[in-house]
């Protein structure tokens, strides 16, 4: 008995025991797999191109989006019962047009009675004026009836504007792009009835860099083309340059476009707009943007020299397609990383996988 006791004393302190040394042991593991693995030696591939000189033309080509002038309204100009709106969506229209009519009869009604009183009014002051002459009346009421005709007729003039203003007209040339209200609804005086799009101007405002925007000018032309009209081609005129510049170094340039071609532009349309410039094509040093580990806003590049990169701060200038100016921090004939930056820091170890 006594033999047994001491052996299930030993397997007591014994199970414990194991399960703690095998705990540390995983935990020993564990550690050990969270420890950095030193890559400091090991080479990264990268792709490099060559910093070079390259031919660009001073023609400015920019995106832009068509947009249009200034929305008109069609307003109530006076409150009522819609009795006719001759529009629908797209209907084409002329400023002044008369597009719908509010019902005007109570207004007509006093209007016309108003005319009758005018004629009876103008036939008393004419008989008080004769009478006066003849001593037959006095000079007062001479002076009452002919305020009394004055009156009326200014009631009259008062009834025609409220009138006038029943007609519903185009405020300017365009077309029916939004119509809120349909007959027989009751509008109050100012309240909107439809919108006219002006569709024979468009306008275009395109972003320029601070280094293109020098060569374009007021009253400048503009070639406008779109993927919608393929080998087809506008033209814009420059109407505006902005003075000031963003936070990006891009100044705004607003340009004018006719839209009363065979081909007819749409406002929301994606555009290319291309400024042509006189002055001679120029070359520059330049590198694919690729190589930019951080974006056109920080340009920063790895430079390739025997097996070892280099973190270099530049300074940019003008884009040329997938290309950029480097008009300081690198040299012509110097290897710049376009791609697998993104496993690289200073001094980091490379290995060219290819060369573009």
């Amino acid at each position: 008995m006594k033999t047994k006791r001491i052996i299930t004393i030993i397997l007591i302190v014994s199970v414990p025991a194991a399960i703690i040394i095998g705990l540390m042991t995983n935990k020993k593991k564990l550690d050990e797999a969270k420890q950095p693995v030193d890559r400091s030696n090991i080479a990264v591939n990268v792709t490099v191109d060559t910093v070079s000189l390259k031919t660009v033309d001073n023609s400015v080509t920019q995106p832009a989006t068509l947009i249009t002038e200034n929305d008109a309204s069609v307003a109530a100009e006076t409150s009522g019962t819609i009795s006719s709106l001759d529009i629908e969506l797209g209907t084409s229209v002329k400023k002044g047009q008369v597009i719908g009519q509010i019902d005007a009869t109570e207004n007509q009604q006093k209007l016309d009675a108003a005319m009758l009183s005018i004629t009876k009014l103008t036939s008393d002051y004419e008989r008080n004026k004769v009478l006066l002459a003849g001593n037959a009346t006095n000079a007062n009421a001479v002076t009452d009836a002919k305020y009394e005709l004055d009156a009326k007729k200014l009631e009259a003039a008062q009834l025609r504007t409220q009138i006038e203003r029943a007609r519903i007209t185009a405020a300017s040339a365009g077309v029916i792009t939004d119509k809120l209200k349909i007959a027989g609804e009751y509008v109050t005086t100012g309240a909107t009835i439809a919108t006219i799009t002006n569709v024979n101007s468009l306008k275009a405002n395109v972003s320029v860099p601070e280094s293109q925007v020098l060569h374009i000018k007021k009253g400048q032309e503009a070639v406008i083309t779109s993927q919608s009209y393929p080998g087809a081609s506008f033209t814009g005129i420059v109407n505006y340059v902005s003075p000031k510049g963003d936070d990006n170094h891009n100044y705004t340039v607003q340009l004018d476009i006719s839209n009363t071609g065979a081909m007819q532009l749409k406002a929301g349309l994606y555009v290319n707009v291309q400024f042509p410039v006189s002055a001679t094509n120029r070359s520059l040093l330049m590198i694919n943007k690729n190589a930019l580990a951080e974006g056109v806003k920080n340009p920063v590049v790895f430079v390739f020299k025997n097996g070892v990169v280099e973190k270099r701060k530049l300074v940019t200038g003008t884009e040329q397609g997938d290309y950029i100016e480097v008009k300081s921090g690198l040299s012509a004939g110097e290897l710049v990383v376009t791609n697998g930056q993104i496993n690289l820091s200073d001094s980091s170890k490379a290995e060219i996988a290819q060369i573009r």
